[in-house]
């Protein structure tokens, strides 16, 4: 197998998903991640985020940075501040 023919067998393993966060798009091959991650290929610090996925309901499912999101073609996620600890 040719390193093309490998190419093209990971791009029909793996098709592109789209997803958006804070409403931009970003275009994934892997559909298992950690929030934290997500949160890093936003561009966002985990240490101060968590990471929510717009249900179709409209209800927020708030995911904690080492939780594994299954992501789909079309999810909508947000960033949501941490709250800090009360002095």
């Amino acid at each position: 197998m040719t390193h093309q023919d490998l190419a093209e067998a990971s791009k029909k393993k793996y098709p592109k998903i789209n997803i958006t966060i804070d409403s931009k798009t970003y275009t994934v091959r892997d559909d298992d991640w950690e929030a934290g991650a997500l949160l890093r290929l936003a561009g966002l610090d985990p240490v101060e985020y968590d990471l929510a996925q717009i249900k179709k309901n409209g209800q927020l499912k708030r995911f904690k940075d080492g939780h594994v999101v299954k992501v789909e073609d079309g999810d909508e996620f947000e960033s949501v501040k941490q709250d800090g600890p009360v002095a």
